[in-house]
């Protein structure tokens, strides 16, 4: 896959037209909705924070971080639940998709990288990420992958997936 994202030596209004052509792409209804109302720009500013530091911590641009609503995945607010944070971010180099969710049992910023399950292919969190060098961590196959406990989530996994394992209580 090859990218068609401007760099960082492309100009800022090049660049600024392809972040609004990907939000548009992304969540077309949030991005020409996110001025209407005071809930909405929140949720549209918390994701431009969300994109500053995951950029920041990846050590990748923040033009190649792309936060949307998480279709699977909400969190309660004062006003009542949200959909929580799906954070895409393109290589630069590769245009390989690499895809995070927030990761709320940390104390600090941190973020679950999602793959796919080995046993039925579904999308799941398989380890927990602060810093390019979790990343790295987990990519290095000398070592022993540490796969975060949320990926052993039964309700993440197709019926009668043997890599989901049933949450206490049932």
């Amino acid at each position: 896959m090859t990218s068609t994202a401007p760099g960082l030596a492309s100009g800022l209004a090049e660049r600024a037209m392809h972040a609004a052509r990907a939000h548009r792409a992304a969540d077309p209804d949030g991005f020409h909705r996110r001025h209407d109302d005071p809930d909405r720009w929140n949720r549209w500013a918390r994701r431009a924070r969300v994109a500053r530091t995951i950029a920041a911590a990846l050590q990748v641009g923040v033009d190649r971080v792309l936060v949307t609503d998480d279709p699977h995945r909400e969190y309660r607010t004062r006003t009542g639940p949200v959909p929580g944070d799906l954070i895409t971010i393109t290589d630069p180099s590769t245009g390989r998709l690499w895809r995070f969710i927030p990761d709320f049992t940390t104390p600090g910023d941190g973020w679950l990288l999602l793959g796919r399950c080995p046993g039925c292919e579904a999308e799941v969190p398989i380890t927990r990420v602060a810093l390019l060098a979790d990343l790295g961590e987990y990519l290095d196959r000398d070592h022993d992958i540490h796969v975060a406990d949320e990926a052993r989530d039964e309700s993440l996994h197709e019926p009668g997936c043997a890599f989901g394992l049933p949450t206490v209580g049932d």
